[in-house]
């Protein structure tokens, strides 16, 4: 197939043509056009000028970009232009979109259906927290594109309710996760039964392992990545694997220490949080607890879900509104948590990662790592939740024992961030989290009611009995 170049005018610099410019030269119908419009206008981002191309005309691809970089509108698009057109069956959806959370589920289905409707499309969100029997009557009509998670749709084709026989187009957001140990096994069952689909995988952090793991499905996978945030892009055909095409974004970072290759383990994250302050502490927790006080939204990530309501409780006492939300809440407990940092009822969110992945959450202030995230990736994908869709970035960082140190400052080497290192038990400390965090927010002093008066009962009256008198005849 006839490719045509990336370093060209008009897909490059500033000089990117509008989305829908890009989109009418891909064929792509107008009521599409028009829905897309509806949610986003302006130049396209580098992912998708690199990817859309492939996203449209059915191409098995790969997009790795930082997070916020308009991913989820490249799989939409071409999932959307792919089916339109064409009627479902009952229970034989023509694509699915899995994702590894309720949360991410819900808005990618929230996008579908934004973009679907332009084509006269229906979707369908399938997540666990609801009975099963709710998903298999959402079935009985036919459903053109199901969105879930993987052992929700796991389930429902082993009950027979979803037959992948009529699937043209597997969809997998986030897929290293999707690929490791959580997911690994149900994930497989589900490429198993759909064979023959093309695929569109998307993340912000793919290593040589997920790459690998992909093309043993696809062998002709093409692989499009952005690393960074900058808005320059150059482009170059793989030597090695002439059907994969890169796309390498090089924005000009800082590192301290030594200087890291672009090609480094883990593409950095690059909505724009480049730089990590970190923070160390004998009591990560109280650091934590006394830096909550000068954030206005921020989200507070911990290891474990057992370190979630303690932490939340600490933060609530020093008078900062604050939230806790792990994976083993509630369905409706999770909503309401994000609802209530995305409304301003709680300044602070503290939470697993469960929200680090790919969550849309907007005038994120702060991300604050209380203790070394797990690996890289977490490092990347949780910083990723501020500076979204080019945004102003917020502030990022670790609050780790001092022993702790070393082990955060490799993973955000490796993630292409700058490092500035603050000893929050130091004399001085407060003037540096002054200068990069803020003075502390004075809570607002609520006017106590009066209290109320007593109600005062009056003694019933006490009524004589009097027999009615009969009437004489």
């Amino acid at each position: 197939m006839e490719r045509r170049s990336f370093g060209g005018p008009g897909l490059t610099g500033d000089a990117r043509p509008a989305l829908d410019r890009l989109l009418t030269e891909l064929g792509v119908a107008v009521p599409i056009r028009h829905a897309v419009s509806g949610i986003v206008s302006g130049p396209v981002s580098a992912i998708q000028a690199a990817a859309l191309s492939d996203a449209v005309n059915g191409e098995n691809l790969l997009a790795v970009a930082p997070t916020g970089s308009g991913k989820t509108l490249v799989f939409a698009i071409g999932v959307v232009h792919r089916i339109s057109g064409a009627p479902s069956v009952p229970g034989r959806p023509r694509a699915i979109v899995v994702a590894p959370t309720r949360e991410l589920a819900l808005q990618n289905d929230e996008v579908l259906a934004e973009v679907g409707a332009g084509a006269g499309l229906r979707t369908a969100s399938f997540v666990g927290g609801q009975p099963l029997a709710k998903d298999k009557r959402a079935l009985i009509a036919p459903v053109d594109i199901a969105v879930g998670t993987p052992g929700r749709l796991v389930d429902l084709i082993r009950s027979g309710a979803l037959d992948p026989a009529d699937i043209r187009i597997v969809v997998l957001d986030e897929v290293d996760q999707l690929l490791d140990s959580s997911f690994g096994e149900q994930t497989a069952a589900l490429l198993a039964r759909c064979a023959g689909a093309t695929l569109m995988a998307t993340t912000a952090t793919a290593d040589a392992d997920v790459e690998a793991a992909a093309r043993r499905r696809h062998p002709d996978l093409r692989i499009h990545r952005i690393e960074g945030g900058g808005d320059q892009t150059s482009g170059a055909d793989d030597p090695g694997t002439p059907e994969s095409t890169t796309v390498v974004a090089v924005p000009g970072h800082r590192v301290d220490g030594p200087a890291t290759s672009p090609a480094a383990d883990v593409p950095a994250d690059g909505s724009q949080p480049r730089h990590l302050i970190i923070l160390t502490a004998d009591d990560p927790e109280r650091c934590a607890t006394s830096l909550s006080a000068r954030c206005r939204r921020a989200l507070f990530f911990v290891a474990r879900r057992d370190a979630v309501e303690p932490l939340r409780a600490s933060i609530a006492d020093v008078g900062v509104p604050a939230a806790g939300v792990s994976g083993s809440a509630s369905p409706n407990r999770r909503a309401t948590a994000f609802g209530e940092l995305a409304s301003g009822a709680v300044r602070v969110l503290v939470t697993t990662d469960l929200a680090g992945r790919g969550l849309d959450l907007e005038d994120i202030g702060q991300i604050v790592h209380v203790g070394p995230p797990h690996s890289i990736q977490d490092l990347v994908h949780r910083s990723g939740r501020t500076g979204r869709g080019g945004n102003a970035a917020g502030t990022v960082a670790a609050v780790v024992r001092p022993g702790e140190a070393a082990r955060v400052i490799e993973q955000a080497r490796k993630a292409g961030m700058s490092i500035d290192r603050v000893d929050a038990d130091a004399t001085g400390a407060q003037a540096r989290l002054d200068a990069v965090f803020g003075p502390e927010i004075e809570v607002p002093r609520r006017r106590r009611e009066p209290a109320p008066k007593p109600a005062t009962r009056r003694p019933a009256r006490s009524r004589v009995h009097r027999p009615k008198r009969k009437r004489r005849l």
